[in-house]
């Protein structure tokens, strides 16, 4: 965690180390990045299209990590 972390993703990283300490922690500050940058915009698609990319990245790259 750094001093630039908002106080909302400081929460999310500290309940993440006490509950699911097996979530990339990367994955996750990107995934508030995307709902930050989406969060006034009146089209939900635009957020829900994004995180289900950005899901979908990680679940490809945590497959071809475990098939090497």
């Amino acid at each position: 965690m750094s001093d630039s972390d908002d106080l909302a993703l400081q929460t999310l990283l500290t309940v993440r180390g006490e509950t699911a300490p097996d979530v990339d922690e990367a994955l996750l500050r990107a995934c508030y990045a995307v709902q930050r940058r989406h969060q006034f915009n009146r089209d939900r698609a635009q957020s829900s299209v994004a995180m289900e990319r950005l899901i979908d990245e990680a679940v490809d790259a945590s497959i071809q990590g475990a098939a090497a």
